[in-house]
């Protein structure tokens, strides 16, 4: 702004509601060749804009090149170690591929992910690949992390985040795609370790194409899990559960609204599964669902090990090839109408 501020100061002046914390880069050097004008002569290309923040105030590196480090984890670490805690700082990824072949330790708390915004997880322009189990691992240090905007892609037979027992977690607006990965239950997107509060997650895109393991999988006490606005793909194979509620302490959650769709050859087994629970207050809301008929069967939205956990299903619908009694209307033409049968667990 040519007043000499910093990127918080400029945040303060641009944003109703501003964060205090800053802003980092991590670029994918290999994204596109200067001759694709990843890099100007003139120095305007994206390349070089991310670099011209290369250095702030007294000398604070804000832009990560994994071209200038061994590995692109190596790449990440650096970057994530930079983010001061409590602040809210935010490290940005560049359009780009990410692989991570060595495991990245986040204990920063309030540390925020995120990738270029975009309209639909599906198009998120910068992704991140794991080629090690337990990629990413948020100690229990690493309250309130945010991640957002970024394409997920797991390591077969692995999990991918291995959180610690945090607060507040948000993941929103990622697209987590297992189209071509080796089926094995033991793939798993995200892993809460016990004694875990208050996650979300919202407007996330599921995409699998086989029979994996947990899209979300929580190791045990697990309270006030929101999951909401989701999308769910079959594409193909048998998927046992998307949201896998595994260990023997209660679990709190409130799941909906959202849509598990497919092809003819995928089938979404069950959306919840509660494990036999030792304690009888564990309760669980799911709401506004709706599935094709690729989805889980009419009693089978939520499976329950044990009498001990309890789930309230309501407003869910399953499609149906057709209605036994279809409607008529008096007005006559060409009508549709929603069909369905409700869930009654």
């Amino acid at each position: 702004m040519g007043l000499g501020l910093s990127h918080a100061e400029v945040g303060l002046l641009a944003h109703p509601h501003p964060s205090f914390g800053q802003v980092f880069y991590i670029v994918d050097s290999d994204y596109r060749t200067a001759a694709q004008g990843w890099s100007q002569a003139d120095r305007t290309g994206p390349l070089d804009l991310y670099e011209a923040r290369q250095a702030g105030r007294g000398g604070v590196q804000y832009v990560y090149r994994t071209g200038d480090y061994l590995t692109d984890s190596a790449a990440l670490q650096a970057a994530n170690d930079g983010l001061v805690d409590f602040r809210g700082d935010a490290l940005i990824f560049t359009p780009g591929a990410y692989s991570l072949a060595t495991a990245i330790t986040v204990d920063v708390p309030d540390a925020r992910w995120l990738g270029p915004q975009v309209s639909h997880p599906s198009t998120a322009r910068a992704s991140i690949t794991a080629a090690v189990a337990a990629a990413i691992a948020p100690s229990a240090a690493a309250d309130r992390m945010e991640i957002g905007y970024l394409r997920l892609i797991p390591l077969t037979a692995a999990t991918m985040f291995n959180f610690g027992a945090v607060t507040g977690l948000h993941v929103h607006d990622t697209f987590y795609n297992t189209d071509g990965i080796a089926a094995s239950t033991a793939t798993i997107a995200f892993v809460l370790a016990t004694a875990s509060e208050f996650a979300t997650f919202e407007r996330n895109y599921v995409w699998c194409d086989a029979a994996q393991g947990a899209w979300i999988q929580a190791a045990g006490i697990l309270k006030g899990l929101t999951i909401r606005d989701f999308q769910i793909f079959q594409e193909a194979g048998t998927w046992a559960a998307a949201i896998d509620l595994a260990g023997v302490g209660a679990v709190s959650f409130d799941i909906g609204p959202g849509t598990i769709s497919g092809t003819a050859a995928g089938v979404v087994t069950t959306l919840v599964t509660i494990a036999n629970k030792t304690v009888d207050d564990s309760n669980g809301f799911v709401h506004g669902v709706r599935c094709s008929t690729h989805g889980p069967a009419a009693g089978s939205l939520v499976t329950l090990a044990t009498d001990v956990a309890t789930a309230d299903v309501t407003d869910c619908w399953l499609a149906v090839v057709a209605d036994a009694a279809q409607p008529t209307f008096t007005s006559g033409g060409n009508i549709s109408w929603e069909s369905g049968v409700p869930y009654t667990g």
